[in-house]
């Protein structure tokens, strides 16, 4: 009977560790799960920030072709009041002085038209909102993946190295 109990107690002892083992492998395949996570969330992030500092470059140059259209516009303006200086200062009316002042405020009319500049400043701001938008998505998304590594990295902490639970295989 001696030799039948310590051979159920060794086939226990045999099926504890055969479940240690796979609750260890299972513990593993979760850990290289994770890692897994882990990496393509990271991936994920830089991806995201790539993207975001492209829309980053997008906005500021907007914003730079924002301010060459209002510096456009602010040379017009300026020639303009030259001209309405100039007409206001007329004491006798000078027809070849009019007729240059008339062909300077018709070439500014023109180069106003020829410049679009209420569209192009319209579709400026459209582009500097679109790419405001994007970026806030992208700060949102790279949040959001952070705390998803954060996550990760603390079910990876919380998983032990190995298996210390061995039982004795023999007993005394």
């Amino acid at each position: 009977q001696s030799a039948a109990t310590t051979r159920a107690e060794a086939d226990k002892t045999f099926a504890d560790v055969t479940g240690l083992a796979r609750e260890v492998d299972d513990m593993m395949k979760q850990l290289q799960d994770a890692e897994k996570e882990l990496k393509r969330k990271q991936a994920d992030a830089e991806q995201d920030m790539r993207m975001a500092n492209e829309a980053s470059q997008a906005a500021q140059e907007a914003e730079d072709n924002a301010r060459k259209a209002k510096n456009s516009v602010n040379s017009l303006l300026t020639v303009i009041n030259d001209l309405l200086d100039q007409l206001g200062q007329l004491e006798t009316v000078d027809l070849n002085k009019l007729n240059e002042i008339e062909g300077t405020l018709n070439s500014a009319k023109d180069q106003m038209k020829d410049s679009d500049l209420d569209q192009k400043v319209s579709f400026l701001e459209r582009e500097a909102k679109k790419q405001d938008d994007a970026i806030q998505a992208y700060n949102r998304d790279i949040e959001e993946i952070l705390k998803d590594i954060s996550n990760l990295e603390d079910i990876r902490k919380t998983l032990p190295s190995g298996c210390f639970n061995t039982p004795s295989i023999e007993k005394p």
